[in-house]
């Protein structure tokens, strides 16, 4: 039986999201033990350059040109600043309202600003425009958090 290669990107892109929660669990422990949200959010991103660097070693990526890098929007490299403030936020927000309720609060962030960079093809994101179905898994998603919230 030949699996379909989407559905192969699909359980990638669950597996992704499920090492958000216990990212947010790491880096949290880690800025306790540090007594710095500054500082875990840093020290997760040198241990990750570090892991990044070896696993470029033991795969022989081809290095990019200064073409590429100098081709590529400026706006593109302002990515290691928004992850960077992600970890930062979590690692503030996530003793205070718990994992889980991050977690959600983060998808729904995620999810709308999904949306608004598919309507409005940002980024140079191709468009998928804002319909109702859309809107109404965007409620879900509120309705979801609301109760995960409260209970």
């Amino acid at each position: 039986m030949k699996m379909n290669p989407q559905f192969l990107f699909i359980l990638l892109a669950v597996l992704a999201g499920a090492m958000i929660p216990f990212q947010s669990a790491m880096n949290t422990q880690l800025g306790k033990s540090l007594q710095s949200p500054y500082y875990s959010a840093l020290t997760v991103f040198v241990v990750a350059a570090v892991g990044l660097t070896l696993y470029n070693l033991v795969s022989q990526q081809t290095l990019p040109g200064s073409s590429q890098f100098t081709n590529a929007p400026w706006w593109s490299y302002l990515g290691g600043i928004l992850g960077g403030t992600y970890i930062l936020l979590i690692v503030i927000c996530a003793p205070r309202l718990g994992i889980g309720n991050v977690t959600l609060m983060v998808l729904l962030g995620q999810v709308i600003a999904a949306l608004l960079i598919d309507q409005f093809e940002l980024l140079n994101a191709p468009i998928h425009r804002i319909n109702w179905q859309r809107v109404a898994g965007v409620l879900l998603v509120i309705a979801g958090v609301y109760i995960v919230r409260k209970f």
